[in-house]
């Protein structure tokens, strides 16, 4: 599935605990999550990014991260950088990492940080130096910092997500990747979530999964091979899993898999295990979906076995 033109979600601790699957029901498709804000300190890390990064893998959400920031200089922008490179280490998000550049609570301009010199210095460094550690950058920001802050030269350096409150997004540049066009103000649609609450939304124009993937991004390596990027997943539900599922347990019967799992409907951590088994034997990126693709080569599998 193409993340273009798809809603997704940008959480933080802000949101507490939430159910990533319930964001999921409501139709929205991928999440950007804050990592922390401001310089490398752990007291600065988010509280949720773990968990959150935990749920949007196991729910098959699409995810990337942003760090807002607090940068005054030169050395607390290169700080943010690292503090962005220890909390990604070890993960591979499938979309863009963003440096949030707001000032929503008036730390910048009451320590004289929201003047055009800084702001595009702060971002510039931000881009080049998360590009150079092999992640795909983007900036967040609004029409304000657009029009006063951030050179055209920097802004288009990188893709944009931008923050407008409201109908349409008054920027068509080609760079725009995401839209937040909703938060506790929402002009299309309700602010809220059921079970949720009220959470900012956002629009994506360009199917990054893909982007990432195949341009070697984030941690992807570009000889890793997608099978499927659509199909059946974790928590996923009825007669074609409980089929996918009767595949498997003749697979690990066959010596295919090792793997064993509950004989019902219900995609679950076992089932999720066998499929990536059957996917590391091909070579394929271990993601957890059971496609058409999937089904093919599993089947093929099996045949060679029995013949």
């Amino acid at each position: 599935m193409s993340l273009a033109d798809k809603k997704g979600v940008d959480l933080s601790s802000l949101n507490g605990d939430v159910s990533i699957e319930k964001i999921k029901q409501a139709g929205f498709d991928f999440a950007m999550l804050r990592c922390g804000y401001g310089s490398d300190y752990e007291v600065q890390d988010d509280t949720q990014f773990e968990n959150n990064v935990r749920k949007c893998e196991a729910a098959g959400v699409p995810w990337g991260a942003y760090l807002y920031s607090y940068a005054l200089s030169t050395e607390d922008a290169k700080s943010e950088v690292r503090h962005v490179l220890r909390m990604l280490k070890g993960k591979r998000p499938t979309l863009p990492v963003a440096i949030d550049m707001e000032d929503a609570d008036g730390y910048k301009q009451k320590h004289g940080g929201l003047n055009f010199s800084n702001i595009n210095n702060v971002c510039k460094i931000f881009v080049e130096e998360i590009r150079k550690a092999g992640y795909y950058p983007m900036i967040y920001t609004g029409l304000e910092e657009i029009h006063n802050y951030i050179s055209a030269e920097v802004l288009n350096s990188c893709d944009l997500w931008f923050a407008q409150w409201w109908k349409w997004p008054d920027y068509d540049g080609d760079n725009m990747g995401m839209w937040q066009y909703g938060g506790e103000t929402n002009y299309l649609e309700s602010n809220s979530i059921p079970g949720v609450g009220v959470v900012d939304k956002d629009k994506c124009y360009k199917d990054y999964p893909t982007i990432i993937k195949q341009g070697g991004w984030n941690g992807w390596k570009k000889s890793d091979k997608v099978l499927d990027s659509d199909g059946y997943r974790y928590l996923d539900k009825g007669i074609g899993v409980l089929a996918l599922k009767e595949l498997l347990l003749l697979a690990r019967r066959l010596g295919i898999t090792n793997q064993g799992m509950d004989e019902n409907g219900v995609f679950g951590d076992g089932t999720r295990i066998a499929v990536d088994q059957v996917l590391k034997k091909g070579g394929y990126e271990q993601n957890g979906i059971a496609g058409e693709k999937f089904m093919k080569y599993l089947a093929k599998l099996i045949k060679e076995k029995t013949q």
